[in-house]
């Protein structure tokens, strides 16, 4: 009897002990490489400003406290009234910091001008038009198949690296082209699809985030192919 109890308590340390690992590495941060595509376009586009709906990214995320207040370190000519491109799409840069608290809205700011200067465009020529980011519908659900057995170990297959659960996103990416007079010239609808695991150390919300951003950029490859086929299209209505 003393040989079980003595069991219990070694085991229950050893889950006691796994379960802080897991708390102190929780929530992860998302790395740097989420936010940079490697697909470049063959042939890349005169230089495009980048602009983001972001009331769009809002809705299709859930997130209904979206702010019209640009951030500081930008001056909007249009400030909080309607721009060319509709009410709360903004001029964005690398340097940009969206009036948001809904993370995958920041990441895919960061994502689309990442993806534009390095793959889509020739930064160092003549700027020809802007080019614009929106989201439309979305499917995002959290699949928990894996949770009967992380409460049935007691979470140490966790500790140990095995899925809590894991999220499917598939997101609209709607991207559009228009020239200095603010004409459309091109506008390109694809879905992007991600599924993505979360392990213990991710946190409940990063594994979504990530999930998010993936979906995002596989929507972008898409539509950068898109780009490419219609090159030459695209250019003649750009002059």
């Amino acid at each position: 009897m003393h040989q079980i109890i003595c069991m219990m308590k070694r085991y229950i340390l050893i889950v006691a002990a796994l379960f802080t690992v897991v708390a102190l590495t929780s929530c992860k941060s998302l790395e740097e490489s989420t936010f940079a595509s490697d697909y470049q376009n063959p042939t890349l586009l005169p230089r495009l400003t980048c602009w983001i709906d972001q009331p769009s990214f809002e809705n299709a995320y859930g997130a209904n406290s979206w702010s019209a207040k640009p951030s500081d370190d930008l001056q909007h000519p249009y400030g909080m009234t309607e721009t060319p491109y509709g009410k709360g799409v903004y001029e964005v840069t690398e340097k940009t910091s969206l009036y948001t608290a809904e993370k995958r809205i920041q990441d895919a700011c960061t994502i689309f001008v990442h993806d534009v200067y390095e793959n889509i465009c020739d930064p160092t020529t003549r700027r020809a038009g802007n080019i614009v980011l929106r989201a439309g519908a979305i499917y995002c659900k959290n699949n928990y198949k894996w949770s009967w057995l992380s409460g049935f170990t007691l979470g140490i297959l966790n500790a140990m690296g095995m899925p809590m659960c894991s999220n499917t996103t598939e997101l609209e990416v709607i991207v559009e082209i228009y020239d200095l007079r603010d004409n459309l010239v091109a506008r390109f609808n694809e879905r992007g699809y991600a599924k993505y695991p979360m392990a213990a150390y991710h946190g409940y919300y990063e594994f979504q985030r990530k999930a998010a951003d993936m979906a995002l950029q596989d929507g972008l490859i898409k539509i950068k192919e898109m780009i490419d086929r219609d090159y030459s299209m695209i250019v003649s209505k750009l002059k």
